[in-house]
């Protein structure tokens, strides 16, 4: 099954940001609050539920400086790191998938984006991109939606008698109590 793009209703996303626990779930508006920016995501289906796994697009953070010169840093499990290469061969970041953002969403907040009726000509060559690379590697996605979710919904578990836990998973959303929500959503 291909993954698709997909757009979530602001008023979704606003109700699970309204509580203070899901605090790290994306914003669907750009950082200063002017106007609404495509909040551009996959479905994954993980436990029964439609995961929206978000894109963000590239940060400082996602660069290393090594000998001088600007690299793009590795994957890790909550992130993975959207490239393409250009014409010259060139390596060029044009975003990521955020699973630590990932949060449960009903069917009926979920909107198809079809990438040809972007009215937006460099947009829409930025997004065919994205997807072209999310295509290739969808069995990667689908690995690590899937072990976030295990440590983040196990971490007592997994991360006992002395074993480390993971970092990241601070600033992972609270996946079990974001599907409590989910099931509460009055629509």
């Amino acid at each position: 099954m291909d993954l698709k793009l997909y757009t979530i209703k602001t008023e979704y996303v606003d109700y699970l940001r309204a509580d203070t626990k899901l605090k790290n779930v994306f914003d669907n508006k750009d950082e200063k609050g002017h106007f609404l920016r495509k909040y551009l995501g996959v479905i994954l289906v993980i436990e029964g539920y439609n995961y929206y796994v978000p894109l963000s697009s590239p940060k400082d953070s996602d660069y290393l400086i090594v000998e001088g010169i600007k690299t793009i840093r590795p994957n890790v499990i909550p992130i993975i790191r959207i490239i393409s290469t250009d014409v010259n061969g060139e390596q060029e970041l044009k975003g990521t998938l955020k699973f630590s953002n990932m949060i449960p969403v009903p069917g009926d907040v979920i909107t198809y984006y079809d990438i040809s009726q972007e009215a937006d000509g460099d947009y829409r060559i930025l997004v065919e991109k994205e997807y072209e690379f999310i295509k290739k590697n969808r069995h990667q996605i689908v690995k690590n939606a899937s072990i976030l979710y295990n440590q983040k919904t196990k971490e007592t578990l997994l991360y006992t008698g002395g074993k480390k836990k993971p970092g990241y998973l601070k600033n992972v959303v609270n996946f079990k109590y974001a599907e409590q929500k989910h099931d509460q959503y009055k629509r």
